[in-house]
C-alpha cells in the first residue's frame, strides 16, 4: 500500500515503512478497546505520549495538552490513572491521544461510544471542526447521528469552495 504524496511528505511511499514518530502527524488509529493501548500512568501523561515523542517540552506541551484536557472534559481527571476510568472516559483519553500528535489522518472505532449527550455532542463538533480544517476522517460506527454530522461538516467544505 502507498500513501499519496502529499501525506508522504518526502518519506517512503509505504507507511509501513515509517516510524512511529513519522506516523504520528500522519495516521492515527483509535481503536475500539481504549484500554488496551493506554501506556501512561496519568491521563495528562497518556495525552503528552505523542507530543513528547514530538520533541515538545515545557509551555509548547502544555499548549497542546491543557486545551485538550478541557475539551474532552477530562480536565478534572488530568492526574488519574487511566484504567480507572469509565468507558466513556477512556473513549475520548483514546480520541484525545491520538489528536495530540495532530495527525493528517484519523482512523476512528467508534468515537462516541459511551458518552453522555454533552460529551458526545462536544466531541462531535471537534471531529466536525478538524474535518473541515482539512483532517481527513475514516470511522467505523453505528452512530447515524456522528455520520449525518461529519457529513454536513463535509458538505459545508464544499460550498465553501465554490463560493470562494
Amino acid at each position: 500500500m502507498e500513501a499519496a504524496p502529499a501525506l508522504a511528505a518526502g518519506l517512503g511511499p509505504g507507511p509501513v515503512r515509517w516510524r512511529s514518530r513519522e506516523l504520528l502527524t500522519r495516521i492515527g488509529t483509535v481503536f475500539q478497546e481504549p484500554a488496551h493501548t493506554f501506556v501512561a500512568p496519568t491521563v495528562r501523561a497518556e495525552l503528552e505520549v505523542g507530543p513528547r515523542a514530538l520533541g515538545l517540552r515545557g509551555a509548547e506541551l502544555a499548549a497542546r495538552i491543557d486545551p485538550l484536557l478541557e475539551r474532552l472534559r477530562l480536565g478534572a481527571l488530568a492526574d488519574a490513572q487511566p484504567h480507572t476510568l469509565s468507558g466513556g472516559e477512556q473513549r475520548r483519553l483514546s480520541v484525545g491521544a491520538v489528536l495530540a500528535g495532530r495527525p493528517r489522518v484519523l482512523v476512528l472505532d467508534e468515537p462516541t461510544f459511551g458518552q453522555d449527550a454533552v460529551t458526545w455532542a462536544e466531541l462531535v463538533a471537534l471531529l466536525a471542526e478538524l474535518l473541515r480544517a482539512g483532517t481527513a476522517i475514516v470511522t467505523t460506527t453505528h452512530d447515524a447521528e456522528l455520520v449525518a454530522a461529519l457529513a454536513d461538516a463535509r458538505l459545508e467544505l464544499g460550498r465553501a469552495a465554490v463560493t470562494a
